[in-house]
């Protein structure tokens, strides 16, 4: 038997990488089995090991296909617009419209916030909300928000408030249309986090 290429081996682990958000999204991580996502992505239960350790890795790799690029806002060498209000505004409003858009970015996330029942799910959930506190706390300090905020209290307050945004649109889809609704949603967070910067508002355009 020839061995894979590493263009060969990468298709299939996207594969498997599909086949567990499908998994995921109707059995509930939980319940899901690597021999599941195995038969559902047509390879052996060897492939999934030869590309994750176990399903927390595999879980792990398919929240990772639609992290944003958050960090980049604090990190003057990967964003000429680093510590501008109006490109975070921008992100946020973007992350939104992305759950409407995007069928992967909605499954991943309806996993997350919806089917992770598991302690897994949970620890997951509690890591990258740190990581963003961390970031966007980061990036506050840099770009002080209301003189009544601190720049931990700002990152906290926009990043619960996202957060609610994504789990109260996922549980019912049908109850209004997010992306019409996004900026309308993030500036009103914006303006009671940053009111005396209001006027970067006016840069409508998102990424």
């Amino acid at each position: 038997m020839t061995r894979k290429t590493k263009a060969e081996a990468e298709v299939t682990r996207q594969a498997i990488l599909d086949s567990a958000e499908l998994v995921f999204i109707s059995k509930g991580v939980a319940r899901a089995s690597l021999e599941e996502i195995a038969r559902t992505a047509q390879v052996t239960r060897g492939a999934v090991y030869w590309h994750f350790q176990n399903k927390p890795d595999v879980f792990n790799a398919m929240l990772e296909r639609v992290r944003l690029p958050i960090s980049e806002l604090v990190d003057p060498t990967a964003n000429a617009q680093t510590g501008d209000l109006s490109a975070l505004r921008n992100l946020c409003v973007y992350a939104l419209r992305m759950l409407v858009e995007d069928e992967r970015y909605f499954r991943v996330y309806k996993i997350l916030f919806h089917h992770t029942e598991s302690e897994l799910g949970l620890r997951l959930q509690d890591e990258m909300a740190q990581e963003a506190i961390d970031t966007l706390t980061r990036f506050f300090s840099n770009h002080p928000p209301h003189p009544s905020l601190t720049a931990r209290q700002a990152a906290r307050s926009l990043h619960t408030q996202m957060l609610g945004i994504y789990f109260d649109w996922l549980r019912n889809p049908d109850a209004y249309d997010l992306s019409a609704e996004a900026e309308c949603l993030v500036d009103t967070l914006f303006r009671g986090l940053c009111p005396e910067n209001e006027p970067f508002l006016k840069n409508k355009e998102t990424p």
